[in-house]
């Protein structure tokens, strides 16, 4: 008699198979690359005012995994779909309509979606190619100028920043099996893929890359770089929302740093500016007024930007941010702003106590001239 044959059970047979395959590496990915840019647009944005003025707008929130506490917070962003085309980056294209988020920082951001189902090797290759990729910056540039053109009454304080933060969100459909078998058979090239790097890298820049792995349930992850991140997992909305956030957190304190360093280097000119002795004290009140106004501004600003750390209402998002505020060096950041308002404080400390000398000096020189006229008078 034939002996039977020794076929995998029909249950098994497919999910035994993935497995294998990933375990060997020879597995395909499939998902969604989000590529995005952000740009500073106005010292804020009057959200509802622009709903208003764009019909197809919507509010998005915080709500698979966590439940958010109204007012708390940074003001949910106004997100829309813009008509921008195609965009083919190596063999990955884009979808036509690119995502506008509109926030009350002052700042937009668009994302760029480029669907694909490839190898880990082929997403290094992409990660690769979106580094500093010139033609999505300007196209995104351009695509900034055309939505803030229909926003220019909701617009406060427009800027014409040059400044662009990018970001690249690798969003992957769960394998069958548990992520941490992915992390242990494919770690350089995850690596590289978080890095862009193309080359092998070494095993201490892996462990780095793949530090601290954020997760959910036990078929997600986020792996978050400076670069880049890579989320694997169903619905993965909220993670990217948070990355986002933190990318357009950066843009602003990154701004904000080089706007001090201006004002600073300003305030320095106008202390050194020696003006004539009758013009002293009208000059030392514009100089104050002026350092006065730039240290409110700038500190309103890094109030506004530090609320952005209030729209979480779980432990999880909140550990995914810290994670992302930890890649992106906020303390560093943060540290650098307190210390240059802390120069434009002293600065204008400064200007006071020179100002009053200014006043007392004047004075001294009206009593004298008074005592003198007195004098004159009284001799003839």
């Amino acid at each position: 008699m034939p002996q039977p044959s020794q076929t995998t059970p029909p249950s098994a047979g497919p999910s035994t198979a993935n497995r294998e395959d990933a375990a060997a590496g020879g597995f395909r990915l499939k998902g969604t690359c989000r590529v995005l840019y952000c740009l500073d647009v106005a010292r804020g944005i009057d959200l509802q005012r622009a709903q208003e003025s764009l019909a197809a707008a919507r509010r998005t929130v915080f709500h698979h995994k966590s439940r958010v506490p109204e007012g708390a917070g940074l003001s949910p962003p106004l997100r829309l779909s813009w008509p921008a085309g195609a965009q083919c980056v190596g063999k990955f294209c884009s979808t036509e309509d690119v995502e506008v988020a509109l926030y009350d920082l002052g700042a937009l951001c668009i994302t760029w979606d480029l669907p694909f189902e490839a190898s880990p090797e082929e997403l290094v290759e992409l990660s690769a190619l979106l580094y500093d990729h010139g033609e999505l910056i300007a196209r995104s540039r351009r695509l900034g100028r055309e939505v803030t053109a229909n926003l220019t009454s909701t617009l406060d304080r427009p800027t014409d920043s040059d400044r662009i933060e990018d970001y690249v969100v690798f969003e992957v459909e769960p394998l069958d099996i548990e992520p941490l078998a992915l992390l242990s058979s494919s770690r350089n090239s995850l690596a590289r893929i978080l890095r862009a790097e193309s080359r092998e890298l070494s095993d201490q820049e892996v462990d780095d890359a793949l530090a601290n792995p954020v997760s959910y349930g036990r078929e997600d992850v986020c792996l978050v770089d400076w670069l880049a991140a890579f989320l694997m997992g169903r619905d993965m909305e909220d993670e990217r929302h948070v990355l986002e956030l933190a990318t357009v957190e950066l843009l602003e304190l990154r701004n904000l740093d080089a706007h001090l360093e201006t004002q600073i280097e300003e305030a320095y000119e106008l202390f050194t500016h020696r003006p004539t002795r009758l013009a002293a004290l009208a000059v030392r009140r514009r100089e104050l007024e002026h350092v006065a106004l730039a240290q409110a501004d700038d500190a309103l600003l890094h109030e506004g930007i530090d609320n952005a750390l209030k729209v979480f209402g779980d432990d999880y998002l909140a550990r995914l941010y810290r994670t992302a505020a930890e890649r992106f060096h906020f303390d560093d950041y943060d540290r650098a702003i307190q210390r240059k308002l802390g120069v434009l404080q002293s600065v204008y400390q400064s200007f006071s106590e020179l100002a009053s000398h200014h006043r007392s000096e004047i004075l001294e020189w009206i009593i004298i001239a008074l005592f003198v006229v007195d004098i004159v008078l009284y001799l003839t």
